[in-house]
This record gives structure tokens, sequence and C-alpha cells, in this order.
């Protein structure tokens, strides 16, 4: 399991629903300061999300 993996089974376990959202904040706090290393990492825990939560299987 990729550290990317484990962020976003982490928020959906926490946030359920909101996940995405959370993640997307937390995105957008990281390329408003012009963090790209962690703005690059937070869009791909997004994708992780949007991923797990469209295959039930990976659940």
């Amino acid at each position: 399991m990729s550290e990317i993996n484990q962020m976003a089974i982490d928020l959906i376990s926490q946030y359920g629903d909101d996940a995405v959202s959370i993640a997307m904040l937390r995105a957008a706090e990281y390329a408003a300061s012009f963090n790209t290393e962690e703005w690059i990492i937070w869009e791909a825990v997004i994708n992780e999300i949007n991923e797990i939560s469209s295959n039930p299987k990976l659940q």
C-alpha cells in the first residue's frame, strides 16, 4: 500500500463523504503557498479518494 493510498483511506475513514473536500482544501492551501511538492501529493490523494470511491472493491 502506497503512502498516497494510505492517506486517502485515512481521510475516508475520518471524514467519509467529505474526504475529497478536505483533501481539496489541503491541496489549495499548499498551492496558495507555492509548495508544489505537497500540492502534487494532495492532488494524488484526491485522485486516489475518487478511485476508491468509484470502485467499491477497493474499500
